[in-house]
């Protein structure tokens, strides 16, 4: 259980062969550490919030994903983990988040699930039906349901981004994200305080000089007829930066 804990928060166990779990898959890498982690979970009444609270708040965890040359040279494939690899979110995840940034997400618990790709509600919710599998999430690497998955594989490929250029239920996501942002525009004329504005809903953080710069020059030569649809413009293209899509 822990293992597989530690695999969603870092991408890979520290046994590496999740569905092997014995003499015949691969050896732990820390294998003290993972003793000691079973250990804790039995000492917490097999509740899994406190392990997870634990991997969450270690240094391991907490270390930079920018790449350090003295690093990667000790360990180039980062099997003792020196260094958080960053990795794309799960389908389901990049969904939820974009529900959740532009103001959509249906925060609504338990009921029953759905088929609906439109649905508002937590990825979580959808039904699996074997034969016909979700779209949007079948291209962001969805499992086969048929076998036992030990881990989930990561690919990078055009239908990928086609989603998130194409996609209309994306568009209108991102056309939620920019009429909430353009009243504010519409009072101001503040091209700037918007565009920072999506950067903090979107990444969290400000946009640095350039970024500011890029947007403003094509933002404001927009017709205020045409404003809004330049800002979902704008809106989309954040939603599917790699920055958004990966943890790092």
């Amino acid at each position: 259980i822990v293992n597989r804990l530690w695999q969603h928060h870092f991408g890979v166990g520290l046994v590496a062969t999740p569905n092997d779990f014995g003499k015949t898959g691969t050896l732990p890498s820390h294998p003290e550490l993972l003793d000691w982690l079973a250990g804790e979970l039995i000492r917490n009444n097999w509740q899994l919030k406190p392990i997870q609270k634990l991997i969450l708040q270690s240094a391991v965890y907490q270390q930079t994903s920018k790449p350090d040359k003295a690093h990667v040279a000790a360990d180039p494939s980062n099997a003792m983990f020196t260094r958080f690899a960053a990795r794309r979110l799960e389908g389901e995840t990049l969904r939820d988040s974009i529900l959740a940034v532009t103001g959509e997400l249906d925060r609504t618990m338990y009921g029953p699930g759905t088929r609906d790709e439109n649905s508002k509600r937590r990825s979580v919710y959808f039904m699996i039906k074997r034969s016909q599998l979700m779209g949007s999430m079948v291209v962001f690497d969805q499992p086969e349901p048929l076998v036992s998955q030990g881990a989930r594989p990561t690919t990078t490929v055009a239908p990928q981004a086609l989603l998130l250029l194409n996609g209309p239920q994306v568009r209108a996501w991102a056309a939620s994200l920019s009429k909430q942002v353009e009243p504010q525009l519409t009072a101001t004329s503040d091209w700037k305080a918007a565009i920072t504005g999506v950067y903090q809903r979107v990444l969290a953080r400000d946009p640095r000089e350039k970024e500011l710069k890029t947007a403003l020059a094509i933002l404001e030569k927009a017709p205020e007829k045409e404003r809004l649809t330049a800002l979902t413009d704008f809106c989309q293209v954040m939603l599917g930066l790699n920055e958004f899509a990966y943890l790092e």
